[in-house]
């Protein structure tokens, strides 16, 4: 079995990146909030530095730098005047919706119309939410929907120095609208092994 370090040093091997085997990896996580909402995530992150909202300055990491995607995932934010943050993505669109997204990294689309869907199977690009004991109603289970949907497994590496970011639509799965984002924002995270810029002979 091929593991993430192993992926890492395969692509670097490929693309000629002979120093990277010498950097530190860690696990990490990137993300980002279409505050514009265009329908794509990560492009504008120059415009954002604001830890609320993104907690990276360029859609592109440093030499030897790099990430190997293990889970892309989305969430809704909200940015009104009294506070800001995360709500349950089903209480805005519903069970029906499904996020299509493409993945750009260079001018390659390295996943393209991929859908994470908001409730149901398929399970592995879906959270179905959990059962918790609500207060106040007989601390019976209840269903909770998460505020994040995700895909799993994805296995891709950003290198060094690469442009990213992400597309994205919002589905109705039953009727197959196209669903606006006029109220509150989307975000994304792209979590998994990240090589830092620290020389440690730990890949």
């Amino acid at each position: 079995m091929m593991t993430a370090q192993d992926k890492i040093l395969y692509v670097a091997n490929k693309l000629g990146l002979t120093s990277l085997k010498n950097m530190q990896a860690s696990t990490g996580a990137v993300y980002d909030v279409d505050t514009e909402r265009n329908g794509q995530i990560f492009s504008s992150a120059t415009r954002h530095v604001n830890p609320r909202i993104t907690n990276i300055n360029n859609n592109q990491f440093e030499v030897n730098e790099a990430l190997l995607i293990e889970t892309v995932g989305f969430y809704g934010v909200t940015s009104a005047p009294s506070g800001f943050s995360t709500y349950n993505l089903q209480q805005v669109y519903g069970s029906n919706f499904v996020i299509v997204y493409d993945l750009i990294i260079g001018n390659k689309r390295v996943q393209k119309d991929t859908p994470v869907f908001g409730s149901g199977s398929p399970y592995c690009f879906a959270t179905n939410g959990m059962f918790t004991n609500v207060p106040d109603v007989d601390n019976t289970l209840q269903f909770a929907p998460r505020h994040q949907v995700y895909s799993e497994a994805v296995g891709i590496l950003i290198p060094p120095q690469v442009e990213f970011y992400v597309e994205y639509r919002i589905f109705d799965v039953v009727t197959g609208a196209q669903i606006p984002v006029t109220s509150d924002d989307i975000g994304c995270y792209l979590y998994g092994t990240k090589v830092l810029l620290n020389f440690n002979t730990s890949i």
